[in-house]
């Protein structure tokens, strides 16, 4: 039976990293900051070091920072596939030149390089469907530069199938990115079990994405002080819409569990 893993975040930060593992197969979506790469390559190592593709939802390094120093600092996990699209250099220089730590531009070369010593790097186009032993993988949006100001919303979203489960994995994707999501996708590929809550469960897409998404439970890759959107005056007085977010999702109904990083890692059996 296909497991997934949702991990926690080392250093109390937001985290998107998940692994997705059937009996011979293994993936990986996103992976966070590259403060978590040692996390990361020891649960990956545990779990056999090879992962047969790694897929990024966009180029923002709390992202795929954590992948780049796997590759790097830990040769002992094996990766076959790199899976992405990312908006041009031009987009990215316009837009947001600087992050955190590198710049944009930095992060895409580095990217490029990943397959330097014969990795399989895959340019992944909406419509193209991965299959896997025990899950498929549906390329459901890729960057769109002409609606977008922004990284977050060039986020790619993938559509997994694990025997009758749906996953939707949103990376960070806004609220323009989100709406052109819900104009040019079949409702009935938006409908899902489970979903990544887009931007860490706050500043992400609209109310109505989530309504057409409906799921039973929902994987937010957030901490405690995101969760609860604490600001020098307590709970929900700092800038971050996350309590209203889930408000959205009391609202919507039907949700059986919501897991939370805060709690640790989850292995949840598909």
């Amino acid at each position: 039976m296909p497991t997934l893993h949702m991990l926690h975040s080392t250093q109390d930060t937001i985290n998107t990293s998940f692994i997705l593992q059937s009996e011979t197969s293994t993936i990986v979506f996103d992976g966070g900051f590259p403060c978590e790469a040692d996390y990361l390559a020891s649960y990956l190592a545990n779990l056999g070091g090879h992962v047969d593709a790694w897929f990024f939802t966009h180029i923002h390094d709390d992202h795929l920072g954590a992948a780049l120093d796997v590759k790097e600092k830990h040769p002992e996990i094996k990766v076959d596939r790199y899976c992405f699209n990312f908006p041009s250099v031009e987009f990215l220089n316009k837009y947001e030149p600087k992050q955190s730590v590198f710049s944009s531009e930095e992060l895409y070369h580095r990217t490029m390089a990943l397959t330097a010593d014969g990795s399989v790097q895959t340019i992944v186009k909406t419509g193209d469907v991965y299959d896997f032993d025990g899950f498929s993988v549906e390329v459901l949006r890729t960057p769109v530069e002409e609606i977008a100001n922004n990284i977050n919303d060039t986020s790619c979203v993938y559509r997994v199938t694990v025997g009758d489960k749906i996953l939707l994995f949103l990376g960070d994707l806004g609220v323009a990115g989100g709406r052109h999501l819900l104009a040019n996708t079949d409702p009935g590929k938006l409908k899902a079990d489970y979903v990544q809550m887009a931007h860490h469960g706050q500043g992400g897409v609209d109310r109505p994405v989530y309504e057409a998404i409906k799921p039973t439970y929902c994987l937010w890759c957030t901490p405690t002080w995101l969760w609860d959107n604490r600001g020098e005056g307590g709970y929900d007085t700092g800038p971050f819409r996350t309590v209203i977010v889930r408000g959205w999702m009391s609202d919507i109904g039907g949700i059986k569990k919501h897991y939370l990083m805060q709690e640790g890692d989850h292995v949840i059996a598909m």
